[in-house]
């Protein structure tokens, strides 16, 4: 038990030296919310640009798929014509 008690009494300074202080933590708590502070636009920001790159991208696909069916349309509408007009002249 003597063994014990001598080798608690040499640990027992040096577990109580080493504790963190009140100041330590207060001062990672002060680090870690400057460093939120500085990430929290920087992320907000990119969130940002990404939902607006992806409204882009839908818009611009809807562009495309309009334009090809208005290429459609117009075709369909020359045809009609060229028809019409060989309806008329066979009269």
């Amino acid at each position: 038990m003597s063994e014990k008690s001598a080798l608690l009494e040499k640990v027992t300074p040096h577990i109580q030296t080493s504790s963190i202080s009140i100041s330590i933590v207060k001062n990672i708590v002060i680090i870690i919310a400057f460093a939120f502070a500085l990430l929290l636009p920087k992320v907000y920001i990119s969130s940002q640009i990404y939902l607006t790159s992806v409204k882009i991208n839908k818009k611009l696909n809807e562009y495309y798929s309009l334009k090809a069916e208005h290429s459609i349309l117009l075709s369909k509408i020359e045809k009609i014509k060229f028809k019409n007009r060989l309806n008329i002249d066979s009269f």
